[in-house]
């Protein structure tokens, strides 16, 4: 579906953050892994998040998801709860003599992807894992060959991928510069080897915030790591006591709040003063925290109060200075900082953005393409396999004369970055695939309206 954007009037500069799905796939698959009962608080229900609970229940786990009202509000949370881990669906399935093949359907969600093949052969003797849209053509070869090595029969290297045998201990090594995903689901699988084991990493570790976040998710269930460098070896494999009920509150996600205060910055003056932002932890692992760094770098006013989730963070003053930026533990953050680049005036230098080639869809194609729209040039430039984006800013007092029109490619982030371009630029801008953005941000067009954006379906 496509959407129209126009300026209407702005009604709250206010937003809480949304829940960091990244955080919640890792909370969910670490709770299926754990005798404890869990539920996991989240204020949104995307379709990654969906995809998540969809494989883990088909798995033999089982996760009910249901609403609870907030705290002095009229609002809901969705509540995640854990009432059979993917051990004791198991067990259930060799009581009955259950031995059918099991099929994971993981829509789009290359998370959900690739942290379960790992997994899935501990509790199936044969296991389909499928996706829709653009999943099948992401690469999955690097974290196949792994589990090949582990002794597990992997049919091919892009799903739909058929998994058999289950994986036994030993010392496994994957590159540290390809996805930091498929390290990710082979730490949630090695301490549940029978035997010692360890994951090496090669090379250097990209995106290395996203695997540290995976450490801290299993910590939290009991299962801790020693590393030595960049080698991972597990401690423990019995997670939780099986007597304990655990509540936790997933906190908020600041890679989507980095599209917020990117429309916070290209808004500022023609709607708003300012937009103030709660629900974020100022000390969070996640890496694109470092947007209020970047903000502050393009000359955007960053102003905090409190601390811990109820920080709050205002978002004042448009872009005006370029920046040399670089991005290899930041690839989430690209789109939304392009958009800022392209405000201000000056030549912006995003460093080591190859790994967007094999996002949800080519996002340096899909970002060259959408700031030509609104008259950018951007140049890709190349050094022993790395790509940088060289962003030549128009600056603020450039409008587009004539309606935009960005293909978001079905990916979310680009749907949100063109969205902030419509608070820079005068004229209508029309997204095509705009639903996009369901994928981790559901809701995000009523979040935008409320600042002073208004949206049409088409």
């Amino acid at each position: 579906m496509d959407i129209k954007l126009e300026k209407g009037k702005t009604v709250s500069n206010h937003v809480t953050a949304i829940t960091s799905k990244s955080y919640v796939h890792r909370l969910l698959i670490a709770a299926a892994l754990c005798k404890d009962k869990v539920s996991i608080r989240s204020n949104i229900l995307s379709r990654d998040m969906e995809a998540t609970i969809r494989v883990i229940n088909a798995l033999g786990g089982l996760i009910s998801v249901e609403r609870i009202p907030k705290e002095d509000s009229d609002e809901k949370d969705y509540l995640f709860t854990v009432a059979r881990s993917l051990f004791e669906g198991a067990a259930m399935k060799q009581e009955r003599g259950d031995s059918d093949p099991v099929i994971l359907d993981c829509g789009e969600s290359g998370s959900t992807a690739r942290f379960i093949l790992p997994v899935a052969p501990l509790f199936a003797d044969s296991v389909t894992v499928t996706g829709s849209g653009k999943l099948p053509e992401r690469p999955m070869g690097p974290l196949c060959d792994v589990l090949r090595s582990a002794g597990v029969s992997v049919s091919s290297d892009h799903l739909p991928i058929t998994l058999s045998g289950k994986p036994g201990a030993g010392d496994y090594r994957i590159a540290g510069n390809v996805s930091s995903q498929f390290i990710t689901g082979l730490l949630f699988m090695l301490p549940f080897l029978d035997g010692k084991s360890s994951l090496g990493i090669e090379g250097r570790l990209e995106s290395a915030p996203y695997v540290d976040m995976t450490v801290d998710v299993l910590e939290k269930f009991g299962v801790s790591f020693e590393t030595a460098g960049l080698c991972y070896y597990p401690n423990s494999r019995d997670a939780g006591s099986g007597d304990d009920a655990i509540v936790i509150n997933a906190e908020g996600d600041w890679s989507n709040a980095a599209y917020i205060m990117s429309i916070a910055s290209l808004g500022c003056g023609s709607g708003f003063e300012d937009i103030t932002i709660e629900g974020l932890n100022p000390e969070s692992i996640q890496g694109d925290r470092e947007i209020t760094g970047l903000l502050e770098k393009f000359g955007v006013s960053i102003r905090r109060s409190g601390d811990g989730l109820c920080c709050k963070y205002r978002v004042c003053g448009n872009p005006y200075r370029s920046i040399d930026a670089d991005c290899s533990q930041i690839p989430d953050l690209v789109p939304a900082l392009s958009v800022l680049a392209a405000y201000n005036d000056g030549d912006s230098i995003f460093r080591n953005v190859e790994r967007l080639r094999i996002k949800e869809c080519d996002r340096i194609d899909a970002v060259t393409e959408m700031l030509s729209e609104a008259g950018v040039k951007v140049d890709i430039t190349r050094n022993e396999g790395h790509e940088n984006m060289i962003v030549h800013g128009k600056g603020m007092n450039r409008p587009v004369e004539k309606t935009i029109t960005i293909d978001s490619r079905n990916d979310h982030r680009i749907a949100m970055a063109a969205a902030a371009i419509a608070f820079a630029e005068k004229v209508p801008v029309v997204i095509k695939d705009a639903m996009a953005v369901n994928k981790s941000y559901p809701g995000f067009y009523d979040v935008i309206e409320q600042l002073g954006m208004n949206h049409v379906m088409m």
